[in-house]
């Protein structure tokens, strides 16, 4: 019976998923996209910290207590 799975060729291997089991010396298939691209786009994740800005008054971490709830300021 065939398999499709999808993974991801790093550092000259490419790991299947956990649940994937394969004995040792088991022929397996590669079929590369016609349309594959020569550098991946890097994952979006990484360009989050340059989202952020700074908000609110510069002493909000240490009197937060005081923004949220009106306590008295450290």
């Amino acid at each position: 019976m065939s398999k499709s799975i999808r993974t991801i060729y790093r550092n000259g291997q490419s790991n299947c998923p956990p649940e994937v089991h394969l004995s040792d010396n088991t022929y397996v298939t590669v079929i590369l996209p016609d349309n594959l691209p020569e550098h991946a786009a890097p994952d979006p994740a990484f360009r989050i910290p340059d989202l952020a800005q700074d908000i609110g008054p510069e002493d909000l971490s240490r009197n937060l207590e005081h923004y949220l709830y009106g306590h008295p300021k450290q």
